[in-house]
């Protein structure tokens, strides 16, 4: 019977273990916002290369602080007026690299000593795949590095690693022969991988539900 109970009992932690990585880990989503269309995007048949295009918001939800919408400011121009962030790119595998560079006023990001937006990297990362045509960058999947001061803001480690997917980017058609484009819109969703510590634990405890199980019988 208490061969019985222990093996609920650690059944119970194990799943409880497997639903935290879901229920912690935080979204951010950098969006075109109000920037408008704006940067430049090319394709040569294979790859993409995007330049200067402006993100004028990011969204953050299921952080342990600052969920909410703000606004993104830098030196990239947008139809929408004033400067938003500034987001580059290319996908050719010798030159492979995702930048975001810009201010986030709300949250005291990228400002100077006196309150002036002074860019400083987002995010920075890298392609594993992605999909793309001459409409833009239909979806994509890597991982990336956030700003500290951003992830100090959303109350989350600086030392865990993060992942971008559903990176769309959408544009009036582009040229196979490398004439650039303007971007319609973008959209970057990002994810923070789940904790090594958090899945080291979850192992430890499969393991043992399966050795008291081995015991019981």
């Amino acid at each position: 019977m208490f061969a019985k109970l222990k093996l609920l009992g650690v059944a119970a932690v194990a799943a409880v273990l497997m639903a935290v990585p879901a229920q912690a880990a935080p979204v951010i989503d950098f969006q075109t916002g109000l920037a408008g269309e704006g940067g430049t995007i090319s394709w040569d048949g294979t790859n993409l290369i995007g330049s200067n295009i402006p993100i004028g918001a990011v969204s953050i939800t299921g952080a342990p602080a600052s969920n909410g919408v703000f606004a993104v400011s830098g030196t990239a121009s947008g139809q929408g007026g004033t400067t938003f962030g500034s987001l580059s790119f290319n996908t050719s595998p010798s030159n492979n690299f995702v930048t975001l560079s810009g201010c986030i006023p709300s949250l005291s990001i990228g400002l100077d000593a006196s309150g002036n937006c002074a860019p400083v990297p987002l995010m920075t990362g890298t392609f594993t795949s992605f999909t793309g045509d001459s409409n833009g960058l239909v979806s994509a999947i890597g991982s990336d590095v956030k700003n500290t001061a951003l992830l100090n803001a959303i109350n989350w480690p600086t030392n865990l690693p993060w992942e971008f997917f559903g990176f769309s980017i959408s544009t009036a058609g582009l040229n196979p022969n490398g004439t650039p484009g303007m971007v319609i819109s973008t959209d970057i969703r990002n994810t923070a991988v789940p904790e090594p510590a958090t899945m080291m634990l979850l192992g430890t405890g499969l393991l043992a539900a399966f050795r008291a199980r081995r015991r019981q019988a």
